[in-house]
């Protein structure tokens, strides 16, 4: 986050109008970029990076070449075997013919790989015969050239500057993260201003860890609450006390993400402790009237007798503390499983199962014989 004069610019990746599950009514979620957690089972793995990255979507090249000519930082590369390399001069305005390397030079136009991967990079003179743009010709007669060749980007050299994402002429690249000002957001915020009031919906500041942006999440706290706008915010609670109590006169919801009551796993699935996150609950318990804690219910991870007993009992004993929070258990699920691909990253748990209906409705009824309010899904109470 900095300042900008008098606006205060931070960085978001999304935002989701319409949503129903994060929070009352019907909101617009918006996702600040960053996370001190690595959750396993992370939908939004894009929001775990505080900077901006480029996520390629595969399914959608055809390795025609575009990205590597454009991308200034040689960040941008073709991987090619067993196939037939020509070479074009890096300017998409030049290709060559054979016998000319566009320096006078004379590289052997038809030079055969064979059985042999080769990375060409942008500015080097082993590019596509193929204009940006271009589909790309397959000059070898292997049946499998399509499953041989692919685009990989070096995210050492990647700097998100978004030149690859504006020249793709497929759209198979996006820039994931974009900075902003906390003015030109509350006004895509206030374009909904009328379902908001229709049905007692608002914003919701998810993210990625909207704390990891505290000035800029205040500052947008703010603006909603002059303009009579209902606000939550999400959080995982490993932050600074401090931090989180800056936006407790601001924020009319807190939504508390409670994943594992072991310090150990914990650290496991999130690479943190848990400590920080359950001293932050105790103490918000005490100074804030609205409080959702949420669970992710991931199968053969989380869902065990002793992690929701504890979970109950800790959340129970907050009575004492102020008033014990509401528990919303949300079924895991893998609509985020296809980004981990795009951003080049693997996804550690591919064969969790979804939480079948009885197991979620058995694991809510345990806690609410502890004594909780208790909910399904973020749905609006």
């Amino acid at each position: 986050m900095v300042r900008s004069s008098d606006r205060v610019i931070g960085t978001i990746f999304d935002i989701k109008k319409y949503s129903v599950h994060d929070g009352p009514g019907i909101r617009t979620t918006v996702f600040l970029k960053g996370c001190p957690l690595k959750c396993v089972w992370c939908h939004n793995p894009e929001g775990q990076e505080t900077s901006a990255e480029i996520m390629f979507s595969s399914d959608r090249c055809t390795a025609c070449g575009t990205c590597v000519s454009v991308c200034p930082n040689q960040a941008v590369i073709l991987k090619n075997a067993d196939r037939q390399i020509a070479r074009v001069h890096p300017d998409p305005s030049i290709v060559l013919r054979e016998g000319s390397d566009g320096n006078g030079g004379s590289p052997a136009m038809n030079s055969v790989y064979s059985n042999q991967a080769i990375a060409i990079e942008a500015g080097s003179a082993q590019t596509e015969t193929v204009r940006p743009g271009q589909a790309m010709p397959l000059k070898d007669t292997s049946q499998n050239l399509n499953r041989a060749h692919g685009i990989h980007t070096v995210r050492e050299k990647c700097t998100a500057c978004g030149e690859c994402v504006k020249a793709c002429p497929r759209g198979a690249r996006e820039v994931a993260g974009r900075v902003v000002t906390s003015d030109e957001l509350i006004q895509e915020i206030m374009k909904d201003v009328v379902f908001y009031d229709s049905s007692r919906g608002g914003v919701t500041f998810s993210g990625g860890e909207p704390l990891l942006q505290p000035d800029f999440l205040i500052a947008l706290l703010r603006e909603c609450k002059e303009r009579e706008i209902h606000t939550a915010v999400d959080t995982c609670g490993f932050v600074k006390w401090e931090t989180l109590s800056a936006i407790v006169p601001y924020a009319d919801l807190i939504l508390y993400d409670l994943k594992c009551m072991d310090a150990g796993m914990h650290v496991e699935l999130t690479g943190r402790r848990n400590e920080v996150i359950l001293e932050n609950l105790i103490c918000l318990s005490k100074t804030h009237d609205d409080v959702i804690v949420r669970f992710p219910l991931i199968p053969g991870i989380n869902d065990n007798e002793e992690n929701i007993v504890s979970m109950g009992k800790f959340l129970s004993s907050l009575r004492g503390e102020g008033k014990s929070p509401r528990i919303d258990v949300l079924p895991y699920h893998k609509t985020g499983i296809g980004k981990y691909e795009r951003l080049g990253r693997v996804y550690s748990i591919p064969d969790i199962p979804r939480p079948t209906d009885e197991m979620v409705h058995a694991v809510r009824e345990r806690l609410r014989k502890l004594g909780l309010e208790t909910g399904i899904g973020g749905q609006a109470r």
